[in-house]
This record gives structure tokens, sequence and C-alpha cells, in this order.
């Protein structure tokens, strides 16, 4: 092998490496259901989830809200899940009313927040679970 077939196969490797931390630094909100949502809410220190349903009409003002906050904040998890779907895992949690956002610090419950919020409510409360505020 030269020189130069080990640099060509070094800069592959760089290149692959680079696009696996893109994709993890890249932050989504995550469509949970009954069967992840024990270890989503475990995957990270602090994990944000928004329960909803299709025939909630606030539900839908919030969903930009919460992929903007999920761009913003990497190192927080954010999740959906549709009550319609899973109503016993929002029996779970008291959730009544859409939207309701839990949010989890060591996937436990640590506040709620009923109703379509403004983005601005929504960080403020995240950033005062992770000690920023």
């Amino acid at each position: 092998m030269t020189v130069s077939d080990r640099d060509e196969e070094l800069n592959k490797i760089i290149e692959r490496k680079a696009k696996e931390l893109m994709k993890m630094s890249s932050n989504e909100v995550v469509e949970l259901g009954a069967n992840d949502f024990e270890d989503f809410i475990r995957s990270k220190r602090i994990v944000v989830v928004d329960f909803w349903a299709p025939w909630c009409a606030p539900c839908f003002l919030l969903e930009p809200v919460m992929k903007a906050l999920a761009r913003e904040m990497p190192c927080v998890g954010f999740g959906r899940l549709n009550t319609q779907q899973w109503p016993d895992v929002a029996a779970k949690y008291d959730v009544m009313s859409l939207p309701t956002v839990i949010i989890f610090k060591d996937g436990e419950p640590v506040d709620f927040v009923v109703g379509a919020v403004p983005k601005k409510v929504l960080e403020n409360r995240i950033k005062k679970v992770l000690g920023e505020n």
C-alpha cells in the first residue's frame, strides 16, 4: 500500500466520521410510541415530550415550536406522543388536556406545560430545568 493509498483511505474514514458526527449533532423531534417511550425519556439527561392528538388544533401550533427548540437545544431530547394512539402512556403521566408538554430530568417528570404556549415560554421552562435560568 502506498502513502497516497493510505492518505485516501484515511480521508474516507475522516469523511465518514464527520458525517456520523453531523447526524448526532442534528436534533429532531422523535415520534414516540409505547414501545420506545421509556427508553427515550432516559436517553438524555433532559427530555421534552409533547403529548398531542390529530384532532387537537392547538397541538399543531406547538409542533413548529418543538422543532425549532430541538434545533436550538441539541443537548435536550425532544419527542411527540400521539395520545389517540397511545392513551395508556398519556394516562400514566396524568395527561388530561392537550397539548401537554412534560419536561423529564433523568427519566422523571419535573415540569408540565399545558396548552399551546409561545416558544419563549417553553424555552424558559426548559432552561430552568437545565439550570440556565
